[in-house]
């Protein structure tokens, strides 16, 4: 979304302070305006805090998450989807970082240890028959894929870092009947045998969930120090495993219900300020209450299509959300 603030200098921003009815506009750049006087007014609406949420809340309301990311050593997460049956059937390792931020490509990981990993999740004798293996260059990127009778796993390495420690990014995708209905079991081939409950056993609870929240629709919450939802994310359904595929969008009004669902009103304090940025057909908004702050993105390039919400995120204020980590 910086973007949206940053690459054109021709974006309108909008300013509502609803504090005493106090409204500034501004075209062209945004803007400061100090409220010196409204300090004493700032500090007494602060005391109060928004209700928190935990995984039990989220579970009670949706149902098991379809998606959880486990720190699975120091730096180290491991982001896995579910069936319906709750088998893992996909898993994404990678160097920890915000949902919210993509996967910095200086991080990377030891080859070896995360070799292990696999090899603890997804045993070799699990495997069935090593179809093919192939090794693809891409400048200093190196992608490597074994394809076996039940799962593909890929490992894209760069070279340019140093040696066993070059690994940036491993991906696990069972190909087996219990994760593609269309597949029949097949006779004489392992079976695997791995579900959200052995993640659990193994790792612990997990830092952060996906719930489906409406169809088409997810809710990505990562949780702070206190197990409570820090940030909870609505975004169209899409995989955990990067594809190259067209950008989807949601109904505003479908986006309005969840965050009503997730954080009525009455919870999230004083509105304090309402801040929308225009830049050609895209619209971003920012909305600050006391308790927690919403941000929404809109593509309007299209209509008269009725999806064109991209992304909402509400974000708690929480000393125990720490920065931008999660």
């Amino acid at each position: 979304m910086r973007g949206l603030l940053q690459g054109n200098s021709n974006f309108q921003a909008t300013r509502h302070l609803d504090v005493r009815n106090v409204v500034a506009v501004r075209t062209g750049k945004v803007t400061t305006t100090h409220l010196s006087g409204y300090v004493p007014v700032l500090i007494l609406l602060i005391a109060s805090v928004a209700a928190s949420q935990t995984a039990s809340d989220f579970s009670a309301r949706y149902g098991y998450p379809e998606v959880e990311r486990f720190v699975v050593q120091p730096g180290i997460t491991m982001t896995a989807s579910y069936a319906e049956d709750r088998s893992v059937c996909e898993m994404v390792i990678e160097p920890q970082h915000s949902i919210h931020k993509p996967a910095d490509e200086a991080k990377s990981m030891p080859a070896d240890a995360v070799s292990e990993m696999i090899d603890e999740l997804v045993p070799r004798s699990q495997r069935g028959i090593l179809l093919d293996h192939m090794i693809e260059s891409m400048g200093a990127q190196e992608l490597q894929v074994a394809i076996y009778q039940n799962v593909t796993i890929n490992r894209l390495f760069s070279r340019n870092l140093p040696a066993n420690h070059d690994l940036t990014r491993a991906t696990v995708v069972r190909e087996d009947s219990a994760c593609n209905s269309a597949l029949a079991p097949r006779d004489f081939v392992p079976t695997i045998e791995l579900r959200a409950a052995d993640l659990h056993a193994r790792y612990g609870d997990p830092d952060a969930e996906r719930f489906a929240v409406h169809p088409g629709i997810t809710l990505m919450v990562p949780y702070g120090a206190d197990q409570a939802a820090c940030q909870m994310v609505i975004e169209p359904t899409h995989s955990i495993i990067l594809h190259a595929e067209p950008a989807l969008y949601m109904r505003p009004e479908a986006v309005n219900k969840i965050i009503d669902e997730i954080l009525p009103a009455a919870d999230r304090g004083q509105p304090l300020l309402n801040l929308v940025t225009k830049s050609g057909c895209n619209d971003y908004e920012l909305i600050e209450y006391q308790n927690i702050t919403v941000s929404r993105f809109r593509h309007n390039c299209q209509p008269p299509t009725l999806e064109i919400e991209g992304t909402a995120t509400v974000t708690r204020k929480s000393p125990s959300c720490g920065g931008d980590g999660n």
